[in-house]
């Protein structure tokens, strides 16, 4: 059974090489566009040693945070593409017949499937990451060092290891299990239309938020919805200082 979970996933990356060359492709342009904003770097750095220690660490932190929240913007994007598409693409080519000739039952499937999105994705974008940050960190140190700075309070704000494991606990746990009934909901959708995949997995939600707003005056179904496709990043409580 492990094995042909493992040869289903396999067959999802195979079919949908898109799912990491995307991710791929947003990490270059990320790189790019941090390499022109480093040309500034030792001028920021100046300026940010006359700060306080927790606003000099937001300062230092704050390209870091926007590459590891558009990596994860794209990787909701790339994992709610994916499951819309997954079911309805194999039925409109017709390789859903081919496939269910092979000993894979329909659950193996569809938990291939719906763990693409869960784990796979997450996993992707974790990796590519982790790697802008540290080619972020080496090129920041070339730089600063070019310029006669020392690049210590920078790694030390960064915090490199730290973060890394944080970040992964919050695509897995958050983006991932949290997000699931809404990649579940799309799945589903995916396999039930004949046509108009991506028109049914978001009028219908629309439709309930707009109706719950103008007849009982609340927005529950809605921040429930955004709960679920931030994170829970709203529901938080904001760090201290």
């Amino acid at each position: 059974m492990i094995r042909h979970f493992v040869w289903a996933l396999r067959r999802e990356l195979w079919e949908n090489r898109w799912l990491y060359l995307m991710p791929v492709a947003m990490a270059v342009l990320l790189v790019a566009g941090f390499g022109v904003y480093a040309i500034k770097l030792p001028a920021q750095m100046a300026a940010v040693a006359a700060l306080g220690a927790s606003q000099q660490r937001a300062a230092i932190l704050a390209p870091y945070d926007v590459i590891a929240g558009l990596m994860m913007i794209a990787g909701l994007l790339i994992g709610a593409i994916y499951c819309v598409d997954a079911l309805h693409g194999e039925r409109r080519d017709r390789s859903v017949l081919f496939w269910k000739s092979l000993p894979v039952s329909d659950l193996m499937t569809v938990v291939a499937k719906i763990t693409i999105p869960v784990v796979v994705m997450p996993l992707v974008v974790w990796v590519l990451t982790v790697a802008l940050h540290v080619a972020m960190l080496l090129a920041s140190t070339a730089i600063l060092a070019a310029a006669g700075q020392s690049a210590a309070p920078l790694w030390t704000s960064v915090g490199l290891v730290s973060n890394s494991l944080t970040l992964l606990y919050h695509l897995l746990a958050l983006h991932g299990l949290l997000t699931m009934p809404v990649y579940g909901w799309l799945l589903l959708v995916s396999a039930w239309a004949t046509r108009a995949p991506f028109a049914w997995a978001v009028l219908p939600p629309l439709a309930i938020a707009f109706l719950e707003s103008v007849a009982l005056g609340t927005t529950h179904f809605a921040q429930l919805l955004l709960s679920r496709l931030s994170g829970g990043l709203e529901s938080m409580p904001a760090p201290a200082g």
